[in-house]
């Protein structure tokens, strides 16, 4: 038996975490419309969202990127062409902090673009990106790209900020350096529960760093998560990780702010579930063991 199986077995062989480890073969629930007469409208809710404003919820780092990609003036825009959904690059009067010769772009996702999943909510997806950086802003991670929402030229949606792809080989030894953002990677798309993590959305840029964008299909409030990184299923999160679950868990000031911040985005048991993945990670930080073949995304390439 190979290592890699030895540990997928003693980790089915523990409890399960009833929010991280899903049950093999169980039939999944289809996602409610989110369209009753109790539900906001598009726009209440988008505006309720919005009213603390761009920063709220931002790494510290991030926050006038933040502002910028809210509020910056619209010079361009440009359809993205491949995607399942409408997306659009945008090029705002202000500077790249990174190239400050160079606009800000950023990559802009409007509800209306958005096509109907039988699994999630309709008109959530672009929420579901914001509420994916908040989280990688609350543990420090930042693996996503600042992301926010907007009132752009197509209606209300997420601008996440655009990073450029790094355009040359890496040595091994770079490559290398990698290694640990993924298992951050990892972890975050436990605690969001993301059901689509394709290889795609995992970019190199200069750093070397990794940075995961196309977030939106995430935080369902059953276990549904699909991972091209499926091979870490059953062994530990690394220690430097943990001590970021385990400390976000028990400070119960930071994590009434985030449940906050995610309530304007998600459902209510979509903020339950979220708060309970991360109790249970934080006891038992342990990738989950997901199925060989319900546990993998479709990859397109």
């Amino acid at each position: 038996m190979s290592e890699d199986a030895r540990r997928r077995r003693d980790r089915r062989q523990q409890p399960r975490r009833p929010h991280l480890d899903p049950v093999p073969g169980l039939a999944l629930p289809a996602g409610d419309d989110d369209e009753t007469a109790a539900a906001p409208s598009l726009r209440a809710r988008f505006e309720a969202a919005v009213a603390p404003g761009p920063a709220d919820g931002a790494a510290p780092r991030d926050a006038e990127v933040a502002r910028s990609l809210a509020e910056a003036p619209i010079e361009r825009i440009a359809e993205v062409v491949y995607g399942s959904n409408g997306v659009f690059l945008l090029e705002l009067d202000a500077p790249d902090p990174a190239a400050p010769n160079e606009p800000l772009r950023a990559v802009y996702k409007p509800v209306r673009g958005e096509r109907p999943l039988w699994d999630f909510p309709r008109r959530t997806l672009y929420l579901r990106e914001v509420a994916a950086y908040i989280v990688d802003a609350a543990l420090g991670l930042h693996r996503v790209p600042v992301t926010v929402l907007r009132d752009g030229p197509l209606g209300p949606g997420s601008v996440q900020r655009y990073v450029q792809v790094l355009g040359e080989p890496l040595t091994a030894e770079r490559a290398e350096q990698l290694e640990s953002q993924l298992r951050a990677v990892a972890l975050l798309d436990v605690l969001i529960n993301n059901a689509d993590r394709k290889r795609t959305h995992l970019l190199v840029v200069n750093g070397p760093s990794v940075k995961a964008i196309d977030n939106a299909l995430s935080f369902l409030p059953y276990p549904r998560q699909r991972t091209a990184l499926i091979s870490l299923g059953g062994s530990p999160v690394p220690a430097r990780l943990a001590k970021r679950v385990r400390a976000l868990a028990g400070d119960e000031t930071r994590m009434t702010a985030l449940r906050s911040r995610l309530r304007r985005l998600l459902s209510e048991a979509e903020v339950e579930a979220f708060g309970y993945r991360v109790a249970e990670l934080a006891a038992d930080p342990t990738y989950p063991v997901l199925d060989d073949w319900d546990g993998r995304p479709f990859e397109w390439w």
